[in-house]
């Protein structure tokens, strides 16, 4: 399946229903009074987060999507029936904003909870509706208020604990097959990975975190360099980020500290808030060095690039040195750790005001 993080899409609540101007006739009563009913609601659009779905490829084909109008009321005091609401399901994590003002209108964060983006207009008032003491025989109806209409800006981040970061071929892919049941494309040349993957690393029983791979990173990403800095808003809602290293690349022209301080200036330029998440340093590949090196070769990268946090030394391809960076991870995520995300009151649904009318 292609993978789309975003889309715009055009949506339009359905318009209320217009009230009715009728008169009970029947036979041997001459003065029936007025009977015109109120029309239906029209239908709103909804929106809802679905765990089965990873992708916004859907809402790049289907761009236009309008919900039904209340029917009229009739007579018999007979009130329409209201319209049916659209539901469009897409990915936990899709942001929902108004492409015209911006205005963030949803944020799915929690599944199968529905959130209104477009409200159906009321439906209008038959003479049913005015009759009184002192208006015994209305001729008053009203016409259906109109639906609203917006065009959306959808935005997909995906939900994870952990991000890794790094420059093509520094084995975040590999890293990711080797902890989690994810498959991600692996290969010896760069770009490998061209869209986000997910893995869920389970340490122990009940004990488990999500990692996410994005495209690797290279120097001038913020200025459109490679695939760009586009994937980055996907690390956005992590809470620990992995900068994963090639410590043994084949070209001997490579610098592996002058890359991570590359990947680094590039997180900076993006957004501070994401340069300041809690970074861990992984170095991979140290099975490529020789043994009685790896120690003096990993204290020497750690020197030049003047880090101060923790360090991780291990093999991705080789399954060496996973463990410790397993165990601590879950040990500084555990205390974060929440059910779920809280709701937010200003996307909640309101009650319809009766099943059937306005």
């Amino acid at each position: 399946m292609k993978f789309v993080d975003e889309a715009t899409i055009e949506v339009a609540a359905g318009h209320g229903g217009a009230g009715c101007a009728s008169f009970r006739r029947e036979k041997f009563i001459p003065f029936g009074g007025p009977d015109g009913g109120d029309g239906g609601r029209g239908g709103s659009v909804l929106a809802v987060g679905d765990r089965n779905l990873n992708t916004l490829v859907d809402y790049r084909y289907a761009r236009k999507h309008v919900a039904r109008n209340g029917e009229g009321g009739r007579g018999a005091d007979q009130f329409g029936a209201a319209g049916p609401d659209i539901v469009l399901r897409m990915p936990v994590g899709t942001i929902v904003s108004d492409q015209d003002t911006g205005e963030v209108l949803a944020e799915l964060l929690e599944p199968d909870r529905p959130v209104l983006l477009c409200k159906g207009g009321d439906g209008g008032f038959g003479n049913l509706h005015y009759k009184s003491s002192t208006n015994r025989a209305p001729r008053q109806k009203t016409p259906g208020w109109p639906g609203e209409q917006r065009r959306l800006k959808l935005e997909l981040r995906v939900l994870a604990d952990v991000g890794l970061l790094g420059m093509p071929n520094a084995g975040k892919s590999t890293l990711i097959a080797a902890i989690s049941n994810a498959r991600p494309k692996i290969a010896d040349y760069p770009f490998t990975t061209l869209h986000p993957n997910l893995g869920v690393v389970r340490v122990g029983p009940e004990q488990s975190f999500v990692v996410a791979d994005i495209p690797g990173l290279i120097e001038g990403a913020a200025e459109g360099a490679g695939l760009g800095d586009r994937f980055l808003r996907h690390l956005q809602r992590t809470r620990l980020l992995w900068h994963v290293v090639d410590i043994a690349p084949f070209d001997e022209a490579a610098d592996p500290v002058r890359d991570a301080r590359a990947i680094v200036a590039e997180l900076k330029k993006h957004d501070p808030a994401l340069h300041a998440k809690p970074r861990w340093l992984v170095l991979n590949k140290v099975d490529l060095l020789p043994e009685a090196e790896r120690e003096a070769r990993v204290a020497a990268f750690v020197r030049r690039l003047r880090w101060k946090g923790p360090v991780y030394a291990l093999s991705a391809l080789a399954r060496q040195g996973l463990q410790p960076l397993l165990h601590a991870t879950w040990q500084h995520l555990a205390p974060q750790q929440t059910s779920a995300a809280a709701p937010d009151p200003r996307f909640d649904v309101p009650a319809r005001a009766g099943a059937d009318h306005g």
